[in-house]
């Protein structure tokens, strides 16, 4: 379902996850391995040091700030709490949404974002949260299309949701990646909307995914009861705190990252407009969603090159793909190999 399995095929270079190419923070892996020593301790059960810096990084109370083992966790955590009937989620994007719906019982409905529109949510979704709606899940910018809803459509969403009672859970682990994430995120709208809950994780853009650690927003205390309770206790390691605490304390890291995604991502865009993709749907996010021949990931596998296969998002064909922004050396690597296969067949 998900991409970065390294461990079933035989991969030099992973394109397949969106994850940051300058990797873990050095901090925070000094961090992480000074922890190991003190893992013979039970972590810090309300894991209070990080959530009081994440509440200074993101601008929020503290009390508004949930740990989880990754965002995914949260995910699940969240439907657990609400018990939805009915969730209302985009197609295409990230399928644990569906999945986290139907783990606690209930059912989805889907609104279809168009080729032709090339993949841009618009207004409709507005008439689609209707009353025998619980959840309505948004990812900005979108996986994989990498597209970002504006805030005046995040805002009427959030009105919309908040006048019938339907809880908005905002998916935001992209948005760090992007210097304007100022104008799109919806952490600061928190006390204007009680059903809303906004969704993070270091995962991505502080590039570990292997520790899980992610967190989630809300000014809705009895949601956050709620959510708490439908969490184990102990879930983020000493490791993964120490980690994060040391990524929140690194201010140079992201500042790096934007620079390199922007320079890298015009570098790919530019070799893959020259006859390697089909069609490319130009995103802000650090990956880049497109179309090309069906068979490519197969033949890209061939090079001990991993990409993402979208075949398996709702609504999009085999013919759709998506690449991560990673360094330059690896950049020119799979434009190297990709170039040496050609193009098989016509979409």
């Amino acid at each position: 379902m998900h991409g970065g399995d390294i461990y079933s095929n035989d991969v030099e270079y992973d394109f397949s996850v969106n994850i940051n190419p300058l990797g873990m923070p050095e901090k925070s892996i000094r961090a992480a391995q000074s922890a190991i020593l003190f893992s013979a301790h039970y972590p810090d059960c309300e894991g209070n040091a990080l959530r009081q810096a994440i509440a200074e990084w993101e601008g929020v109370e503290r009390r508004n700030v949930i740990l989880g083992n990754g965002a995914a966790e949260l995910l699940y955590a969240l439907c657990y709490a609400i018990k939805p009937k009915q969730g209302l989620i985009l197609s295409p994007t990230f399928s644990e949404y569906e999945a986290a719906v139907r783990a606690s019982g209930g059912e989805c409905r889907f609104f279809g974002l168009k080729e032709e529109e090339e993949f841009e949510l618009n207004e409709g979704i507005l008439s689609e949260i209707k009353g025998e709606t619980d959840i309505l899940f948004l990812c900005n910018p979108n996986n994989p299309t990498g597209k970002l809803i504006s805030r005046d459509l995040l805002l009427a969403a959030a009105k919309r949701c908040e006048d019938l009672g339907v809880y908005l859970c905002m998916d935001e682990c992209f948005l760090p990646f992007l210097a304007s994430e100022k104008n799109y995120t919806m952490k600061h709208s928190l006390e204007g909307f009680p059903h809303l809950i906004v969704v993070r994780a270091f995962t991505k853009v502080f590039g570990m995914p292997g520790l899980r650690l992610g967190y989630a927003l809300t000014a809705n205390s009895n949601l956050t009861d709620r959510i708490r309770r439908c969490i184990q206790p102990w879930n983020v390691s000493v490791p993964a705190q120490m980690a994060g605490l040391a990524a929140l304390d690194d201010t140079e890291y992201l500042v790096r990252t934007r620079e390199l995604i922007k320079e890298e991502k015009a570098y790919l865009l530019g070799a893959l407009s020259k006859g390697l993709a089909k069609k490319i749907y130009e995103g802000a996010a650090n990956y880049i969603f497109f179309r090309a021949d069906k068979d490519l990931a197969g033949r890209l596998l061939e090079q001990k090159i991993l990409i993402r296969s979208c075949g398996n998002y709702r609504n999009l064909s085999e013919n759709y793909f998506r690449i991560g922004i990673r360094t330059h050396e690896e950049n020119e690597e799979l434009i190297r190999r990709w170039k040496t296969i050609g193009n098989s067949s016509p979409v």
